[in-house]
């Protein structure tokens, strides 16, 4: 959606030097001009209190957005963890010649689970819900196929 023009009026402002420098590196980074920013300033700080309140919510959801993404990722590597540490698990009541040890049968199942939490949403969706999928990782997982040959 289009803005439409604001109407404005000429007038003659006498600033410190630093403010218009910091003024005219804004308007650059933003690609912008520099009267924009001057009237974008003005206009945050005509009520002082909502630019105060507005920073520090901006602050405080950033925060917390990033502190949300690191728990998801690790939850995310977690649930993947536990979810392949189950199938070999089962593969080893299956197949014992296959695993000697628990060490393995993690390191295995840590391997298959970061490959999964690093693969795109759709991705990682499309491959849990695959039955084709799930059956290839059952067999990696008993040893059939892509398997590291030290596990």
């Amino acid at each position: 959606m289009k803005q439409e023009p604001v109407k404005t009026e000429r007038k003659t402002l006498h600033l410190p030097v630093e403010t218009i420098q910091a003024l005219e590196k804004l308007a650059a980074r933003n690609g912008t001009d520099f009267s924009k920013e001057v009237r974008r300033a003005v206009d945050e700080n005509l009520d002082p209190i909502n630019g105060v309140i507005r920073q520090e919510l901006n602050a405080q959801i950033k925060a917390l957005g990033n502190r949300l993404a690191g728990l998801i990722n690790r939850l995310t590597i977690i649930s993947a963890a536990g979810y392949y540490a189950n199938i070999a698990i089962i593969a080893d009541l299956i197949d014992t010649d296959r695993y000697s040890s628990f060490e393995k049968i993690e390191a295995a199942a840590r391997k298959r689970a970061l490959a999964y939490a690093n693969q795109k949403n759709a991705d990682a969706l499309h491959a849990f819900a695959d039955d084709e999928e799930m059956k290839k990782a059952i067999r990696a997982v008993k040893g059939g196929g892509r398997v590291d040959p030290d596990v």
